[in-house]
């Protein structure tokens, strides 16, 4: 498999991260593949698989795959190494498809939130409009209550039954 095609591999894996753990590799993934970009120091091109951060890193599924694909190679069982002549552009490819990747996933993520909040502010909305009507309501309520001739009337009893006694309301006593 050729190295592009292991770096495209290794996008596509690391593609269906869950966020905890993207996010957790992005940081040190990125920095691994720009250090080389940047300078000729012989200390970015080796990495010690037994380092703990490089081990939380290579835990991600895609990341070997993609390093592997711009260009480092196992050597052995601990340590994955950048040798010298590796095009920059299969780094820098590496690297771009890792940066899209990351703000693909943050305008998904910046999308949910706007739904999230387009949803609770239409709830919010509808909530205010019944509270609106509810307080119509008991202005109306008010103002009829100041007419002349009017009674109260049982709720709920079609046609407004007037109440005369406590037992048109159920409340007889004997209770208790």
């Amino acid at each position: 498999m050729g190295s592009k095609m292991k770096r495209k591999v290794g996008l596509s894996i690391l593609a269906e991260a869950r966020q905890g753990e993207f996010d957790s590799c992005v940081g040190l993934l990125s920095k691994v593949l720009s250090n080389p970009i940047g300078s000729d120091d012989a200390k970015f091109r080796r990495l010690r698989t037994s380092n703990p951060k490089i081990q939380q890193m290579l835990a991600v599924k895609g990341v070997r795959a993609l390093l592997i694909g711009a260009g480092w190679v196992e050597e052995g069982a601990e340590f994955l190494v950048l040798p010298e002549g590796v095009p920059v552009p299969d780094l820098q490819d590496g690297l771009d498809g890792l940066e899209a990747q990351q703000r693909d996933r943050q305008a998904s993520q910046d999308a949910a939130k706007l739904e999230v909040s387009q949803q609770r502010k239409e709830a919010q909305d509808k909530e205010n409009e019944q509270r609106k009507v509810m307080k119509m309501q008991i202005a109306d309520d008010a103002a009829a209550r100041d007419e002349p001739g009017w009674t109260a009337k049982a709720a709920g009893v079609k046609g407004g039954k007037a109440i005369t006694s406590c037992s048109d309301i159920g409340a007889q006593g004997g209770g208790g």
